[in-house]
């Protein structure tokens, strides 16, 4: 069998490939120099905003070399800085604590997008931090009102008492638990999650049997649950807690945004431990965010269904999939996607049918480096099952670069869900790949605007171009 590293080796060729076309030149700023947070361990984008010096995206980014010849005519443009108001209404570009910069940068394929964070919201987070996709921008800001929420709770009438005392008080079914059971609800890397912490369990605890790579992930869940009895229960109900807390500020409960995942979890765990109710504390509904990403969320598994149980549903579909107990595990594991995006991701693969690709689509995808690449390929895998559901069936899947699909009328459609695409070397290294020409009635779709000299030389390359959010 493979080893992990074989593994990631194996994909290495695909995904740079594709890293290459997408993502090239990504890189984050920070809040300002006096904030002390702690640069954070996985290589996600941050949330409004963290602390640091400039911290790459991923690793660096080998360039795709255009063909030589008269398809590309030699011609090229510099990527063109653009409007924030040119992809994104004006009103939802400031608000309460919050703006963003008019002017965006572009790569070629993404944007480069800066929000100022106000100290009225985000205290000593203040600052400006980058994100360097709209499908981000789109999460980061349907998720600033619930951070001014959560903040605004901690610091009225019966919470503020509340959140004082809470993390030094263990309740009533938890009187093993330590006495800072805020440790307990971060940090767990597998399919327990964020609440079985360091309970003492004589010679053991829980972090070593949630965490045997022997195991997997429902395995872990079901021996830690089995060996806590009343810790579960406790557990589940902070957890159940959490998960009702962020349904109703409209935001994800396993966001990598590190300041709302910390107000989130320490509201939760007041809540939690006071038995305050979710609709008594939140009375000012914070309104769902027109913007948000459609990939972020699906339905309402995610609130209603425990964490351990979402983990759970990942791994069978990934098996069902093909993937071996490794890549299960890498692909689980992998903090570059959250857990919402992992269940929208194997659905999605799932509802294309038993058809060729779906597989390797999966590995690649559990190989991914950086959170905008995984939500990428997920976007791409939501584009192609819409197509399927709306337009022509999808046959087959490969990734080739991009991903590429196989439709019953012999299209071949190349989902790109870039922000604005510009002619760029890269662009063309991909538009005119002979193994990429060598397609029958290739379709690029492209639900965003693009230059019209990559139009131009999109039609002169035999692409059609379909420039929609539809199918």
């Amino acid at each position: 069998m493979k080893t992990q590293t074989q593994m990631r080796k194996s994909t290495a060729t695909v995904l740079s490939i594709y890293l290459a076309v997408s993502l090239a030149g990504c890189a984050q700023t920070s809040a300002p120099a006096n904030n002390n947070a702690q640069p954070m361990a996985s290589a996600n984008p941050p949330a409004p905003p963290s602390a640091g010096s400039p911290v790459n995206a991923g690793a660096p980014m080998q360039a795709v070399q255009p063909p030589s010849g008269l398809a590309t005519n030699g011609q090229f443009e510099q990527p063109p800085v653009i409007s924030a108001t040119d992809l994104l209404p004006v009103s939802a570009l400031s608000g309460p604590g919050f703006y963003v910069q008019t002017q965006v940068p572009t790569n070629g394929a993404m944007g480069q997008y800066t929000i100022v964070a106000d100290p009225s919201v985000f205290h000593n987070d203040a600052g400006t931090y980058q994100i360097e996709s709209l499908d981000m921008l789109k999460i980061r800001l349907s998720e600033i009102p619930a951070i001014a929420q959560l903040d605004n709770m901690s610091q009225t009438g019966v919470f503020a008492k509340e959140v004082a005392t809470s993390a030094a008080r263990p309740v009533e079914a938890a009187a093993q638990m330590v006495a800072h059971p805020m440790d307990t609800v971060t940090g767990l890397p597998s399919g327990v999650g964020e609440f079985f912490g360091r309970v003492d369990l004589g010679a053991k605890t829980l972090y070593a049997t949630a965490t045997n790579s022997s195991e997997s992930g429902g395995q872990r869940a079901e021996e830690t649950a089995s060996e806590t009895a009343g810790i579960t229960a406790t557990a589940l109900g902070y957890e159940q807690v959490r998960r009702d807390l962020a349904h109703k500020l409209h935001v994800d409960p396993y966001s990598s945004d590190p300041i709302l995942t910390e107000k989130l979890n320490h509201m939760a765990w007041v809540m939690f431990s006071a038995r305050v109710m979710v609709n008594t504390a939140v009375s000012v509904a914070v309104p769902a965010s027109m913007i948000i990403s459609g990939v972020e969320i699906t339905d309402d598994l995610i609130y209603q269904t425990p964490k351990g149980d979402l983990i759970i549903l990942v791994q069978k579909k990934l098996k069902n999939l093909g993937l071996s107990q490794e890549e299960i595990a890498a692909f689980t594991h992998n903090n570059a996607i959250p857990l919402s995006l992992q269940v929208t991701a194997v659905r999605d693969l799932e509802s294309l049918g038993n058809i060729p690709g779906r597989r390797h689509a999966a590995v690649v995808l559990g190989n991914v480096l950086t959170e905008y690449q995984a939500r990428f390929i997920v976007t791409s895998i939501r584009m192609l099952t819409q197509w399927s559901q709306q337009n022509s069936p999808i046959t087959k899947i490969r990734m080739n670069g991009l991903l590429v699909g196989r439709d019953q009328n012999g299209n071949s459609i190349v989902p790109a869900p870039v922000d604005y695409l510009s002619w760029t070397p890269r662009t063309a290294g991909f538009a005119t790949d002979p193994g990429i020409l060598a397609l029958q009635n290739r379709i690029l779709w492209i639900p965003a605007k693009m230059t019209p000299l990559a139009q131009q030389q999109l039609v002169a390359n035999g692409w059609t171009v379909h420039e929609s959010a539809q199918p």
